[in-house]
């Protein structure tokens, strides 16, 4: 979908209320170079987004001494690397050590060889030039990186001293404080030292702003395919090709490098905020993309031995003894983008994932070829039956060890073994894919539709595996990524380069304070939301303005949650009010059919079918038809959590079906708070009945009831030749608890 062409404008931010001469001048930089009053050394700072980025790389990384160890430790390596490689490629007598050559007969004979035979140290005096030259580029990039290392030492030995004399965190007391007690402290000295001019208060989604003002730009971009991160390669379909290497480019094309949009990091130039001037910006911009592609393709021969030699060093001794690690599973680069909310640090998006990994290892697990596990089968046993023998005779007769090549095929078969046995599935896994793709999206929250409905299928778990691959497909595409770089530049990222400056124009606002962000990262429900999650009646965003997967309202819940004391906007405040409705109907409705009474969607919800009418200006009780119970407290807001969202999204669309209209597939298996569980079972639908939102009668009824036990069973009323229904349930089919009843149509 083309990009439209707008002028630049201005969009609301959460500091609407503050004074408009507030605002600095959009040709001024943020922060000017003013030297420091003594006693007072955190007044004013120049770059406050590198300061930020350094405040939070030094907690998470565990202060000074482990960030200088840490660099210190990376020079050493590459230093080894590279000398080491020297010393073998010069030094080492490749003939002896294939056996071309026999080495010198002593006076009993000949003798075997010895290690000291394998190397001639003499070949020092004459090395090859085309060893030279690449050790000159190693120097010479160790000595960037060691300048380097030095400039983060003393930066980060400021930002010790501001810990400690700031925020009062001395360096022994590191380890007791969490990342939201730091920002709680660091909203405490903008108080006092100012470090912000620009503003008086000091808030979360600032701090934030500031750490990820590029990476929210990237989040955005990938989730309006904006960037080419996938490529079409014939006879093997679409393959996700997203490396390191890439995203630096990437990086460096359109943030910090020369000629980048984005002029001292805190402001987008001027030319990019005008769609008079796009096609002058668009030729330039290809043409910084063909100069990138040409240097890639010059250094591709030395960026490739890099990559080769640091795999080599870092997982040859890990292939012999744990073969099966490369076998594993991890997200890949594009995923971690994929599901990442605007404004999520790492750690926040690592723990979300970590927690993820068990149950989508088990979903992959269901996926396996019987070919496949037939031939694996068999050739483990051949190789197996081998080993075994080769144990038996070494261990009965020790010598063999040194016959030629034992202990190679000792090893080798070793291998063979364990790779066979990762396409082996576990004899005891439960097809249970519907279940597990819910465990999934607990923890992930970004899915499409189409893997809720549809786990057990083929094309779901391919589309799942582009962004939870293997390792070794991992490490593959990284040691390829410096020879596919220069093509996927010049032939995608060129062919993209119209969209990218419509992006950059449309999608970026003037935060008081902060500069140039992202409108993304601002998680403004009006400006971006999506009507089908829960924003209906409140976002006045066209398709074009939304993010996809709803990722504006599940990033601005999931900030809420971790950040309880921000205070959003008035319109992200209506919308949580929304939530919380929705919520505490669904926690009614769950009490009256514990005591024998039946929930009727079509008399919850009610603004989801509000199609037409305006909504009441303070959005609250006249919309909702069944009011709460007097004696129920109202729900903290940050304790909503997008689970939550996900639940009442499904209800909205699966209830109804698409558009309003009913016959909706069924939706995830939930298991985020049991004691909120919901029985949803089948009975007769009247002709003129429908689920929540507009449309025709549907040909089932969905009527809710809770268990006695606080379980949920989800089974939705469909057509009796479907099949009979799959029994997706924690405990056994034979538990007293209530299990999850899905008709499946396989």
């Amino acid at each position: 979908m083309a990009l439209k062409s707008v002028q630049y404008h201005r969009l609301e931010t959460v500091e609407s209320e503050a004074d408009e001469d507030d605002a600095p001048p959009t040709h001024v930089a943020l922060h000017s170079n003013s030297a420091h009053t003594k006693g007072n050394r955190w007044n004013h700072i120049d770059n406050l987004d590198e300061f930020f980025d350094r405040v939070y790389q030094y907690q998470q990384q565990h202060g000074l001494a482990a960030i200088a160890l840490t660099d210190i430790m990376e020079l050493l390596q590459f230093a080894f690397m590279v000398l080491f490689s020297v010393f073998l490629v010069t030094c080492l007598r490749f003939s002896i050590l294939w056996a071309d050559k026999v080495p010198l007969v002593d006076s009993n004979g000949t003798r075997d060889v010895i290690f000291s035979d394998l190397f001639d140290l003499k070949r020092l005096e004459h090395i090859n030039p085309l060893v030279v030259m690449f050790l000159l580029m190693a120097i010479t990039f160790w000595i960037h990186r060691f300048c380097r290392t030095m400039w983060r030492f003393y930066k980060f030995w400021e930002i010790r001293t501001f810990y400690t004399e700031a925020l009062k965190i001395p360096p022994n007391q590191l380890r007791n404080f969490t990342w939201p007690d730091v920002v709680a402290r660091l909203k405490e000295a903008q108080r006092e030292y100012k470090m912000n001019i620009r503003k008086v208060e000091l808030t979360e989604l600032d701090v934030y702003h500031r750490i990820l003002r590029f990476k929210n730009y990237m989040v955005a971009m990938v989730n309006k395919a904006v960037l080419p991160c996938k490529v079409h390669i014939p006879f093997l379909g679409e393959k996700v090709m997203f490396t390191h290497g890439l995203k630096y480019n990437y990086e460096l094309l359109l943030f910090w490098g020369p000629g980048a949009p984005f002029v001292n990091s805190f402001y987008l130039r001027q030319e990019y905020k005008s769609a008079m001037r796009k096609q002058e910006l668009v030729r330039k911009l290809q043409f910084r993309i063909a100069v990138l592609a040409l240097i890639n393709l010059v250094f591709c021969p030395a960026i490739l031995l890099y990559q080769i030699l640091l795999s080599f060093f870092s997982y040859a001794e890990l292939l012999k003894r744990q073969p099966g690690v490369f076998g594993k599973r991890r997200w890949s680069l594009y995923g971690r983008f994929y599901l990442r909310h605007f404004n999520e640090l790492d750690h926040e998006l690592s723990l979300r994932l970590n927690k993820a990994y068990k149950p989508a290892v088990k979903y992959v697990d269901l996926f396996t070829h019987p070919i496949v596990v037939i031939i694996s089968k068999n050739v483990a046993f051949f190789s197996a039956s081998l080993l075994a023998v080769l144990l038996c005779l070494t261990v009965i007769q020790e010598d063999l060890l040194t016959a030629h090549n034992v202990l190679t095929f000792i090893t080798l078969l070793g291998i063979v073994v364990t790779a066979c046995r990762i396409f082996i599935p576990d004899e005891h896994q439960v097809m249970c894919p519907q279940q597990l793709m819910g465990s999934v999206l607990q923890e992930i929250h970004y899915m499409p539709d189409e893997w809720k409905e549809k786990p057990h299928t083929v094309e779901t778990f391919k589309e799942f595996c582009q962004v939870f691959q293997f390792t070794m497909l991992y490490l593959l595409d990284e040691l390829l990524s410096p020879l596919v770089t220069p093509f996927l530049l010049y032939f995608s990222l060129r062919g993209k380069v119209p969209e990218i400056v419509d992006f950059l124009r449309n999608f970026t606002i003037e935060v008081s304070g902060v500069g140039d962000v992202c409108s993304f990262s601002e998680m403004n429900i009006k400006k971006h939301g999506q009507p089908e999650w829960l924003s209906n009646r409140l976002t006045v965003a066209v398709p074009h303005d939304q993010a996809e997967l709803g990722k504006t309202e599940l990033s601005f819940v999931d900030f809420s949650r971790k950040n309880p004391l921000w205070k959003p906007s008035n319109d992200n405040s209506q919308y949580m009010e929304h939530l919380r409705h929705s919520i505490e109907e669904l926690s009614q409705s769950n009490e009256d059919g514990a005591s024998g009474g039946q929930y009727n969607p079509d008399e919850s919800l009610v603004y989801l079918s509000l199609q037409g009418k305006e909504m009441s200006e303070s959005m609250k009780g006249s919309i909702w038809s069944m009011p709460l119970a007097s004696e129920r407290p109202k729900r903290d807001l940050s304790t909503i959590t997008t689970m939550e969202v996900h639940e009442l999204h499904d209800l909205q669309k699966y209830g109804a079906g698409e558009g309003g209209g009913g016959g909706g597939q069924p939706p995830p298996a939930y298991h985020h708070d049991p004691t909120k569980a919901l029985r949803m079972t089948d009975s007769t639908r009247a002709a003129s009945g429908s689920a929540i939102g507009s449309g025709p009668a549907a040909t089932g009824t969905t009527n809710w009831t809770a268990t006695s036990d606080g379980a949920r069973t989800h089974t939705l009323g469909r057509p009796s030749d479907l099949g009979e229904p799959l029994l997706l349930s924690d405990q056994q089919p034979n538990s007293d608890a209530t299990a999850i009843d899905i008709h499946d149509p396989k």
